[in-house]
């Protein structure tokens, strides 16, 4: 009988090509499916993430599916996963879920962060882990297009060139600006984003606070879907999945039917 497993990891993405698996390069995936195959007794692993974070994005709480035969106890999967695998990704939670979950699929709402180092002098400590700006950033400007940003909009003018998902409605919960020193957070909370939707939201509540842009043009880029309106791209380096959500009966095992299991829309999470 095959047992549906969840764990939550974190990674930091400086040294992968992002979380799926592809020829060649250093994955996430790869690298799961490697350690879990050999805890599992040489089983052939399968890892589903809660989404496909690109090269270079950290993880605070990515979650992962899989399958698998062997019997084995939750805690020791979590021990042996922080044994076997390299430094810069770990295991902080590991369960045995119902039959029906999927990290992807049964997720309900994610949770990003975007970090910025705003100083005249650069830090090594935050080389690949968030975006400097030596220049003065009007912070208010940040909020107003942050405030602009958050509700249900079309955010066509938001996603990379290469996303081909019709639906381009997505619903921002939250969308605020923290300050810790002399990092400047930007977390954005939502059922579901666009490829690189995070990353362009912050980029362009940056240019704003820079001058390179206006409210008004991150409003038409709103209301027209028109990419060339919104900033730019901000890099991978400072962007950060902090928390998944999913129903509360999803993490029981003793949830009855499929009250709780997929949904049917499948949002385009690839960060």
């Amino acid at each position: 009988m095959r047992t549906t497993w969840r764990l939550v990891i974190e990674y930091d993405g400086r040294a992968f090509s992002g979380f799926q698996r592809q020829a060649g390069p250093r994955t996430v995936q790869e690298t799961l499916e490697e350690a879990l195959s050999r805890f599992f007794g040489g089983e052939r692993i399968i890892v589903h993430g809660s989404g496909r974070t690109d090269a270079g994005v950290h993880a605070l709480g990515q979650v992962i599916s899989f399958r698998a035969e062997t019997p084995r106890e939750a805690h020791k999967v979590r021990l042996a996963m922080n044994t076997m695998l390299p430094r810069d990704l770990s295991c902080i939670e590991a369960a045995v879920a119902p039959e029906y979950f999927h990290a992807r699929k049964s997720a309900r709402g994610k949770k990003y962060r975007y970090v910025v180092l705003a100083r005249a002098d650069r830090s090594p400590f935050h080389v690949g882990r968030a975006w400097y700006i030596r220049h003065p950033v009007d912070w208010a400007r940040v909020e107003e297009t942050l405030a602009l940003l958050r509700g249900t909009h079309d955010f066509a003018g938001f996603r990379s060139s290469g996303c081909e998902n019709p639906r381009t409605v997505r619903s921002i919960e939250r969308a605020e600006h923290l300050v810790r020193g002399d990092e400047h957070h930007l977390e954005f909370e939502g059922g579901g984003f666009l490829r690189y939707q995070v990353r362009i939201m912050s980029g362009t509540a940056i240019d704003v606070g820079l001058g390179r842009l206006r409210i008004e043009d991150v409003r038409e880029a709103l209301e027209t879907g028109k990419r060339a309106k919104a900033g730019r791209t901000a890099p991978p380096d400072g962007l950060y999945l902090v928390e998944v959500r999913y129903p509360e009966a999803a993490m029981r095992l003793e949830a009855d039917g499929d009250a709780a299991g997929p949904s049917e829309e499948e949002p385009d999470d690839e960060d």
